[in-house]
């Protein structure tokens, strides 16, 4: 893992890169460490806003995660804040080997305002995304669907992927669907 407050300092800018991006507490470290498939790779807590840079992790030799600083919650002050802007513009204005962001977002919530604007960041420099709604073990399956119909409409895409990584499902759909990037 390698953490960068500097575009500068990020690795080299090769192979195939999948931005991890998503409210605080949305579940993006436990989904990495469940995609990584391996528990102990990213810090999980029950605190939102602990990661404060972006944060490579090397999966392969072709494929790195990037986990982004999750929004919504973190109690960041205005520098902070612009500088973490700053740095999130840099990154995606200038890796030619991003591929596509992951946007993580709570079951029970999804769509919020801030996960809208990320999309909507997505669609500025013509990245990609692929919606994953989180902590489907929390509700029961009649929720699920209903959360998944109103999403699909709401962004107008069937390709949304349902996850819990408690119950580590869904993880194998995330696994191809980056996977057909790469191809």
């Amino acid at each position: 893992m390698q953490g960068v407050l500097n575009i500068k300092k990020a690795p080299p800018d090769e192979g195939f890169e999948f931005v991890l991006a998503g409210r605080s507490n949305a579940g993006k470290s436990s989904a990495l460490n469940c995609l990584a498939k391996n528990k102990k790779l990213a810090r999980t807590s029950k605190t939102p806003g602990r990661t404060t840079e972006i944060n490579f992790f090397k999966v392969s030799d072709e494929i790195k995660l990037v986990d982004l600083p999750g929004y919504g919650f973190s109690k960041m002050s205005v520098d902070k804040k612009k500088n973490l802007d700053t740095l999130l513009d840099n990154y995606f204005s200038s890796r030619q080997s991003l591929c596509a962001a992951i946007i993580f977002m709570d079951i029970r919530h999804p769509l919020k305002n801030s996960d809208i604007q990320m999309m909507e960041f997505c669609h500025k420099y013509e990245v990609p995304f692929i919606p994953v709604l989180t902590k489907s073990d929390k509700l029961n399956s009649s929720a699920i669907s209903r959360s998944i119909k109103d999403v699909e409409k709401k962004l107008n895409s069937k390709s949304v992927i349902v996850t819990s990584s408690k119950d580590d499902e869904g993880f194998d759909k995330l696994s191809k669907k980056i996977l057909e990037f790469v191809e």
